[in-house]
């Protein structure tokens, strides 16, 4: 049995139903067809606390029927995409959970909104996974993710995570010797601290960022990098207590490479994500990259802050030309390197005001050494609309690949951050960027 359906009336920008009901217009995320001819079904955000001994809100996805659709509501009618639903190939659609993300509100996500959309839609056959542990998503892509796409099975893959969800994938795309037919699309649903790829392309806004543009977006090829490590390079894992090795085969050198779609940093950005990368720091969410900057910024134990050394070697395309030429930094001594597939790494670091989106353009930021008072400044010009690119003491440049050789003693300032996971370079050991002329994967935008 069909609830049953309501007439409404329109005041200013406000809907009003039955006795007391309001939606705010704000707060409607679509107007679908209804369960009757004639019908339509409002779907829409309501936050309320779970009882009324929690205070804490949540934001839950709900539905109404109108017996008509008026005028001022027709702007929010659309269909359900073919990357959700469709008749003639229908897509396996699967959805993951990474509990382990940013504040860990994955799963209140998929229960509140989610998992309602699917029941107001009339989606079935649903496959839902939520993450173990952080080989998850890696064993998900290998015993499903790739074969469906070898065997050309239309796919969709909701992740309710990080940019980390992002590249586990990928990474494992484009080490597959498989023959892929046909690229999964994927849908990020942002539940991780920063979400650059997410802030990139604007999910960052409304009650559940992401939920509006699964299912009114279109999927567009991923553009990705590879950063190629010396053969002792190990990922830093378990709160920065492990090393394991990136996985190899001794006949291809395409086992020593890490897939990336967001950024590929060293220096301060890569220290800090390390060193916020533990139980304690993280549990403050987002202010734990403040937290560990400080701490590099201002040591303790009073000493002054690193000076990161190695040798930066930039490939540049010569304007108006296919040829590339090769360009070394004139100092070893780094404070900030980064290259950016992204503009944001925030909602509102704007780190390469020069970045479109999956454009595939990648650009180098990078500053030298000078008092913690300046970068900081220089960070909070990042803030202000991307403003630190035009100062003098900033390096900012289109690039084509990038290599650095470290020429570090201590293991602590040879971690590069590569989408998040940290990786621990070996002494005397190297980092090389590079684009893939390949586009494997689908991102909804």
């Amino acid at each position: 049995m069909f609830e049953s359906a309501v007439e409404v009336d329109i005041v200013g920008n406000t809907l009003k139903y039955g006795v007391d009901g309001t939606v705010d217009f704000d707060d409607i995320l679509c107007i679908l067809s209804g369960p009757a001819p004639s019908q339509y079904r409002v779907l829409f955000f309501q936050k309320t606390g779970k009882d009324s001994d929690e205070s804490e809100e949540h934001t839950y996805l709900k539905k109404i029927d109108l017996k008509c659709l008026p005028t001022e509501l027709s702007r929010f009618v659309t269909t359900i995409p073919s990357h959700l639903q469709n008749a003639e190939r229908p897509p396996v659609i699967q959805v993951v959970i990474s509990t382990g993300s940013g504040t860990g509100n994955a799963r209140t996500v998929f229960q509140d909104a989610l998992q309602p959309l699917f029941n107001y839609t009339g989606l079935e056959g649903i496959e839902v996974y939520e993450t173990e542990s952080a080989q998850t998503i890696t064993e998900l892509t290998q015993s499903k993710f790739i074969n469906h796409a070898a065997e050309g099975i239309p796919q969709t893959i909701i992740l309710l995570s990080g940019d980390g969800g992002l590249i586990d994938i990928l990474d494992i795309f484009y080490k597959s010797k498989q023959t892929l037919k046909i690229p999964p699309n994927i849908a990020l649903i942002p539940c991780g601290t920063g979400n650059a790829m997410a802030s990139s392309i604007g999910l960052r806004s409304g009650p559940i960022p992401g939920l509006p543009t699964l299912l009114q977006g279109t999927p567009s090829p991923i553009p990705v990098f590879g950063a190629r490590f010396s053969p002792g390079s190990r990922f830093v894992v378990d709160e920065g207590r492990q090393r394991t090795p990136i996985e190899s085969d001794s006949d291809d050198a395409a086992y020593r490479t890490i897939h990336g779609a967001v950024v590929a940093s060293w220096g301060l950005h890569a220290a800090l994500v390390a060193d916020s990368d533990t139980f304690e720091y993280r549990k403050f969410g987002i202010d734990r990259f403040k937290m560990a900057a400080n701490e590099l910024l201002y040591p303790s134990d009073g000493s002054p802050s690193h000076r990161f050394k190695g040798k930066i070697t930039m490939t540049l395309r010569n304007d108006g030309h296919e040829d590339v030429r090769r360009e070394i930094l004139g100092s070893d001594e780094h404070m900030y390197a980064l290259a950016a597939m992204v503009p944001r790494l925030e909602k509102e670091f704007l780190i390469s005001p020069e970045s479109v989106p999956l454009s595939g353009e990648m650009r180098f930021i990078r500053f030298g050494i000078m008092p913690p008072e300046d970068a900081l400044h220089l960070m909070t010009l990042a803030y202000q609309g991307g403003k630190h690119v035009t100062e003098e003491t900033v390096t900012y440049a289109n690039i084509e690949g990038l290599r650095i050789d470290f020429l570090e003693d201590e293991e602590r300032w040879r971690r590069v951050c590569i989408d998040g996971k940290i990786v621990a370079v070996e002494r005397d050991g190297w980092m090389e960027l590079y684009k893939e002329p390949e586009r494997l994967l689908h991102l909804i935008q």
